[in-house]
């Protein structure tokens, strides 16, 4: 797992960390596991954009980037996340364990619902 840098308050952050594979020139499978800071109004954009697959801890977008690989939002405790996952290797239960990690109050109170 690896955290890029946080787009929380900068939309545009945000879709340049959604895009970063391509200006590296990385196939999508790059971006698996990497995640980042985002905020409320991010969150609930693209909540809204499509219909949202529902995940513990937040949701994955149903337009995928490749394959299995799309963009997961969580929110734990009081703080968004965005980061791309896939149904086998990356999970996004995966993923919401590395950001508890960061966050450990709010782990608990993930972790029970």
């Amino acid at each position: 797992m690896f955290q890029l840098p946080s787009a929380r308050d900068d939309r545009t952050l945000h879709f340049v960390n959604l895009n970063r594979y391509q200006r590296e020139g990385q196939p999508p499978e790059w971006m698996l596991g990497k995640f980042w800071q985002i905020d409320a109004q991010i969150y609930d954009e693209f909540l809204n954009l499509l219909p949202p697959i529902y995940c513990g801890g937040g949701f994955r977008m149903c337009e995928r980037l490749t394959r299995d690989i799309a963009a997961t939002y969580f929110k734990v405790g009081n703080d968004y996340w965005c980061g791309f996952t896939d149904l086998t290797d990356t999970r996004p239960e995966k993923l919401l364990r590395a950001i508890c990690r960061l966050n450990e109050p709010a782990q608990e109170e993930i972790m029970k619902a």
